[in-house]
């Protein structure tokens, strides 16, 4: 029997219709990577980040100096009660490919859950904005599901098996 508690897993990639804001970063920014609020990408009316966005952004400048991040300008963090990692919304650069942010991200929730108890779950939450050079296209990649699952998506580097 299912527990109804089960997270669902949900690892989709789309085409980003309205992507001015993507595009205004893209243009300016050849490198990095920038953490962006909700309302930046129109989940939520409120300008605030994702609660993992300051310590994702530490560790990366802590552990990858080759790589610059930033945060763009918001009026707080959102304030979400669970063991959840609710990963920053970014926009990658050209410098940055999806394979490698995923990596990134991997190795932060590896970090983080070293210290875990064995029978610890966690999930995470992901929404990445990328350009797609061969098809000339902004597109987003959303996850949402057990980090177990992501570790492998982000070790196999084949995200066609598991997307929705």
């Amino acid at each position: 029997m299912e527990s109804i508690f089960e997270p669902e897993t949900i690892c989709k990639i789309e085409v980003v219709g309205n992507d001015s804001e993507f595009m205004a970063f893209f243009d300016k920014h050849p490198k990095g990577i920038l953490c962006v609020p909700e309302s930046l990408v129109g989940l939520s009316q409120y300008n605030v980040v994702m609660p993992e966005t300051y310590r994702f952004t530490k560790w990366i400048n802590k552990k990858r100096k080759d790589i610059t991040i930033n945060v763009a300008q918001s009026e707080g963090t959102k304030s979400l009660n669970s063991n959840d990692f609710w990963m920053p919304i970014v926009f990658l650069a050209s410098d940055v490919s999806l394979p490698v942010f995923l990596n990134l991200v991997s190795s932060y929730i590896y970090d983080l859950m070293k210290g875990a108890l064995k029978h610890d779950k966690a999930n995470i939450h992901l929404k990445t904005f990328f350009r797609d050079d061969r098809a000339a296209v902004t597109k987003t990649l959303s996850y949402s599901g057990p980090a177990e699952k992501f570790l492998q998506i982000a070790k196999d580097g084949n995200l066609d098996k598991f997307i929705n």
